[in-house]
């Protein structure tokens, strides 16, 4: 197993851990040789519950990019941001107010040795918290199906119509 083979992480248990690997190497290629970066899947399917606009996804993925390690907040400049989305700052302002006004990141101002502000640290901890509600609804939901389906399968069972009838 080569080096980039041996940071992939297994992002699912539905297949053996070699398989995933292979999987995201025959996807990839070579491209994870240069890192890569986890995004939830419910991150993506929950956007418009989440209110987040295209901005405000381009923006959290590099935020997600930038943090490294659960208690190693992330702390880019809204320059390095604005370059690497090739927007301006004054949209990442933006774009972090709205991200921050929907209670999904919080900053935190950060200050050098000599006293002025650098750039902000961002707590990404709401969104995660957020996630994990639309995780239990999206369970929730899964096994309320399941136990129709299962419902649909005994004896006696009627769906009942938009006006009640069965």
């Amino acid at each position: 197993m080569d080096e980039a083979e041996s940071q992939v992480v297994v992002l699912s248990n539905r297949r053996p851990k070699v398989e995933n690997q292979k999987v995201l190497k025959a996807k990839w290629r070579t491209s994870l040789d240069a890192g890569w970066t986890v995004v939830p899947s419910v991150l993506l399917r929950g956007l418009p519950r989440l209110h987040i606009d295209a901005n405000g996804l381009a923006v959290l993925i590099c935020l997600i990019d930038y943090w490294w390690a659960p208690d190693d907040l992330p702390w880019p400049s809204k320059k390095a941001l604005a370059d690497r989305l090739d927007v301006s700052e004054r949209t990442i302002q933006r774009t972090l107010a709205r991200l921050r006004e929907e209670g999904l990141v919080k900053a935190e101002a950060r200050h050098g040795a000599h006293g002025g502000q650098t750039s902000n640290r961002y707590d990404l901890s709401p969104l995660v918290s957020k996630l994990e509600v639309i995780v239990r609804d999206i369970k929730a939901a899964e096994a309320e199906a399941a136990k129709v389906k299962r419902s649909a399968t005994r004896p006696g069972f009627r769906q009942k119509t938009q006006d009640g009838a069965a």
